[in-house]
C-alpha cells in the first residue's frame, strides 16, 4: 500500500506551492486483485496497486484539470503547472464558487480488514468451490471474483482535508451448458464476508439449466418480473440521464420542469444515502464534501436532483456532496442508491401474474432515446422465463423493449421486501440496493433468435 505519510506530506506540499488562485487536490490509492476464470478454469490472476492524483486549479472564474500517477514532488508540481495552464487558456465560467471548505465527514463503515488482506489463495478456493456447484449440473462457469482495498483523499486551498479507508468485493458467474444457454448472477458488497459464493453460483445455475430448450414468443406488452439486476442497470441510466442537477439544468432530464409533480408511481421512493451501510457507503465526493441524504423520487413524486458545489451555485442551493470527478464533464451523480422495498416474497410475485416473463437482467440498453421521456431501449439476457397461471413453465428466447421509465415506474404492481445490493455497472465504488419488480405492460417491441 501507498506510504500515507509521505503522499500527505506531498499534497500539502504542492498545495502550498500552486501558483493558481484556488487548488485543489483529490488522491485516489489502492489495490485491485482480480481472479478471472472461464468454462471452469482460472485462467488469469492480477494484482494493480496504483495511486492517481488528480489536480484542480482555479484561476479566477476559470479551471483546468490534470493528473498522474507518479507520486514524486517535481510531477506533481508539473501537473499543476499543466493544470494552471489549462486554467488561463479556457473561457470564464460565472457560476463557479470557487472551492469550498467542508467539515470533516463522519466516520462511515468502509473498510473490511479481511478483503483488504484476502490472498489468491482464498480466491482460487472460492472458485473452486463455485465450479464444482455447476459442475454438478453439467454446467461450466466463467466470471471473475475481484477484491480491492483503497483509501481516497481530498485536499483543497480552502481548509478542506477529507479521507477515508475503504474496500469493496464482486463476484460476477455466467453459467452455460453445451448449447450455449447462459443464466448469470453476481454478487457486491463492502467485503467478502458479503459475498456469498455457493448461493450466487447456485442462482446462475440454476438459470442455466432452467433455460434450456427456449422457445420463440410473439414480442407484445407483458407483465414482467424483473430482478435487481435489470433494475439497476435502468437506474444506473436513470442516474446519468436525470438524476443529477446538471442534467436537470440543462433541460436533459426528465425531472426538469416537473418537481413536486407525480413522475412515478405511488410506491416508487427513490433515495440515495452514502453512509447507509445496507449498500456500499461512500462518505464524501471528489470535492470533499460530506454525503448528504437525498431523496430523489418520493411516492412517485419527483423531489429533489444531487448537487455537487458548481450546480447547488447555480440554483442557490448547497452541494449535497454528489461532485463527480474533476476529469468528467457529467456532473453530479448518485452513488448508494436505494429504492424503497414491497412486502412481497418472489414467490408470491410470481403467483400474481397470469401471463408474462421473468427477467433475470438487461443487456445493450440505451438510455439516450428520449432524455425528456426517459424512453429507453434494451434487450433481456441470461435467464428468460414465460409465466403463466401463476408458475414459471418454461424459458423463452431474449426479446428487446423500448418503454418510458417513467410509464415503467407508474406501473410497477408490487415489489419484494428483499432487496439486493449490486454494484456500479461502470466498476467504480457504488451500488444501486433494490427489490424485484412486478410491472405491468412493459412493452416488448422485437424478438430474437437466442
Amino acid at each position: 500500500m501507498i506510504d500515507t505519510k509521505r503522499l500527505d506530506v506531498l499534497l500539502k506540499e504542492t498545495l502550498a506551492n500552486s501558483p493558481g488562485d484556488e487548488t485543489e487536490l483529490v488522491a485516489r490509492c489502492g489495490t485491485n486483485r482480480l481472479t478471472r476464470f472461464a468454462e471452469s478454469v482460472i485462467h488469469q490472476n492480477v494484482s494493480e496497486e496504483d495511486c492517481t492524483v488528480t489536480v484542480r486549479v482555479a484561476v479566477g472564474k476559470r479551471t483546468g484539470v490534470a493528473s498522474t500517477n507518479r507520486l514524486e514532488a517535481g510531477v506533481l508540481a508539473e501537473a499543476v503547472k499543466q493544470a494552471t495552464e489549462v486554467a488561463q487558456a479556457s473561457p470564464e465560467d460565472p457560476g463557479f464558487p470557487g472551492f469550498q471548505k467542508s467539515e470533516r465527514a463522519p466516520e462511515a463503515d468502509t473498510y473490511s480488514e479481511a478483503t483488504a488482506l484476502m490472498p489468491p489463495s482464498a480466491r482460487a478456493e472460492a472458485i473452486g468451490r463455485a465450479v464444482a456447484i455447476a459442475a454438478e449440473k453439467g454446467a461450466t462457469l466463467s466470471g471473475a471474483y475481484r477484491v480491492s482495498d483503497f483509501r481516497f483523499a481530498v485536499m483543497n486551498t480552502s481548509g478542506t482535508e477529507q479521507e477515508y479507508y475503504g474496500t469493496d468485493a464482486f463476484l460476477s458467474t455466467y453459467a452455460t451448458d453445451d448449447d450455449g444457454v447462459a443464466g448469470a448472477a453476481v454478487a457486491y458488497a463492502k467485503g467478502i464476508d458479503g459475498i456469498d459464493v455457493e448461493a450466487t453460483t447456485r442462482r446462475a445455475v440454476d438459470k442455466c439449466v432452467a433455460g434450456a430448450d427456449p422457445v420463440a414468443i410473439d414480442y407484445e406488452p407483458l407483465d414482467v418480473i424483473i430482478e435487481p439486476k435489470a433494475v439497476a442497470e435502468l437506474m444506473s441510466w436513470l442516474n446519468f440521464t436525470a438524476f443529477g442537477a446538471k442534467q436537470v439544468q440543462e433541460g436533459f432530464s426528465f425531472m426538469t420542469g416537473r418537481f413536486g409533480e407525480k413522475v412515478m408511481g405511488d410506491n416508487i421512493t427513490i433515495r440515495d444515502d452514502g453512509f447507509d451501510t445496507a449498500g456500499v457507503p461512500v462518505p464524501f465526493d471528489y470535492e470533499g464534501v460530506p454525503k448528504k441524504p437525498v431523496t430523489i423520487i418520493e411516492q412517485g413524486v419527483a423531489r429533489s436532483p444531487v448537487y455537487d458545489t458548481l450546480t447547488a451555485a447555480r440554483d442557490g442551493a448547497e452541494s449535497t456532496g454528489h461532485a463527480g470527478t474533476a476529469a468528467f464533464r457529467g456532473g453530479p451523480g448518485p452513488s448508494n442508491l436505494f429504492i424503497e422495498p414491497g412486502d412481497k416474497t418472489n414467490d408470491e410475485l410470481i403467483s400474481m401474474v397470469d401471463r408474462g416473463l421473468l427477467v433475470t437482467s438487461f443487456h445493450y440498453v440505451n438510455g439516450l432515446l428520449d432524455t425528456r421521456k426517459a424512453l429507453f431501449t434494451g434487450m433481456t439476457r441470461a435467464g428468460t422465463f414465460l409465466i403463466e397461471g401463476g408458475k414459471i413453465v418454461r424459458a423463452v428466447k431474449n426479446l428487446r423493449w423500448t418503454d418510458s421509465m417513467m410509464r415503467v415506474f407508474s406501473n410497477v404492481d408490487a415489489m419484494t421486501r428483499e432487496r439486493e445490493v449490486i454494484g456500479a455497472s461502470w466498476g467504480a465504488v457504488g451500488s444501486v440496493t433494490s427489490p424485484t419488480m412486478l410491472i405491468r405492460g412493459f412493452k416488448f417491441t422485437g424478438a430474437t433468435e437466442f
